[in-house]
């Protein structure tokens, strides 16, 4: 049977090569240090690690028990933080960031599933722009677009399907267009945080590729997705929104939105989780878990 703390000393003394510098790291003495090596190496009947000069060297037994010494270690740890999950309470605060895109969106719903199920719990929500706005108490986030390294561990949610809306009264207004070349000469309502001013717009059509639009210098930019939306239902222009947003809309605003060149796709866009690295509080396990089911059934 192998000994806990002899197996934690010698992965250590592997890593370090030093019985000092595992001594401090473990917060013990080098002679306990020592005595575990031995008493594993007693063991196992047989030495695991030779001494060169001031560093322990590991030798060709101890090459081969050191993955099932670490495995040990590992099973263990999860076998502790499962059963501390069981006595953990979904309780205490949870900071929460959310991309200002999606102010009005299903994820408020969730949240505030969560606090009713939850009694005990405190969220603390603020909106971002940029995914450097991300604060460092973070537990958990969602963002909307494209994503560069930060600091935590990121999850894709899924790809939002992507077209183009206009208003039944700019339409009647202004025209339909019948073609992608004829974008160019119509108002824009830009999402600038996908969608630059004066940038390109690459559509695509089952049959005929992809196609660059150039895109007009927007009157109305926002990077808040529910402003945009309104910006296009009162009538000033065509924009980009995700399809899945207009169909949670029309369930209350039917046909105040009408798809633009239906045929041609605008490009997705992904949305993300984010948190942090490590084991997570159970408030945090919790929400992920509703998050992702929500998403997925659309809920």
């Amino acid at each position: 049977m192998y000994d806990l703390n002899d197996l934690k000393s010698f992965v250590s003394v592997v890593e370090s090569g030093s019985l000092s510098t595992s001594a401090k790291e473990l917060e013990v003495s080098k002679s306990t240090l020592s005595r575990r090596i031995s008493h594993l190496e007693n063991v196992m009947r047989q030495p695991l690690m030779r001494r060169q000069a001031n560093r322990m060297i590991i030798n060709d037994a101890g090459k081969a028990f050191l993955p099932f010494a670490k495995s040990i270690l590992e099973t263990v740890g999860r076998a502790h933080r499962t059963v501390d999950e069981l006595k953990e309470s979904v309780s205490g605060k949870l900071t929460f960031a959310l991309f200002s895109g999606l102010g009005r969106s299903w994820v408020n719903g969730q949240l505030f599933r969560y606090l009713a199920q939850y009694p005990d719990i405190n969220v603390d929500m603020y909106t971002i722009s940029r995914i450097d706005e991300l604060k460092a108490e973070t537990d958990v986030a969602i963002w909307m677009g494209g994503l560069r390294e930060t600091p935590f561990k990121t999850e894709l949610l899924g790809e939002m399907s992507c077209s183009l809306y206009a208003s039944k009264d700019y339409i009647e207004k202004q025209g339909e267009p019948t073609n992608v070349e004829e974008l160019e000469t119509h108002n824009w309502v830009n999402l600038h945080s996908f969608y630059p001013n004066e940038s390109s717009l690459s559509l695509y059509h089952s049959e005929r590729g992809y196609h660059d639009v150039s895109m007009p210098c927007s009157r109305l930019s926002t990077d808040l997705l529910s402003f945009q939306i309104d910006g296009i239902v009162n009538g000033h222009g065509i924009g980009v929104i995700p399809d899945e947003m207009v169909a949670a809309r029309a369930k209350y605003h039917p046909g105040d939105m009408v798809k633009v060149l239906p045929s041609w796709q605008a490009p997705s866009i992904p949305l993300y989780l984010l948190y942090s690295y490590g084991h997570l509080p159970k408030r945090c396990q919790v929400l992920l878990q509703q998050l992702k089911k929500a998403y997925l059934n659309h809920d």
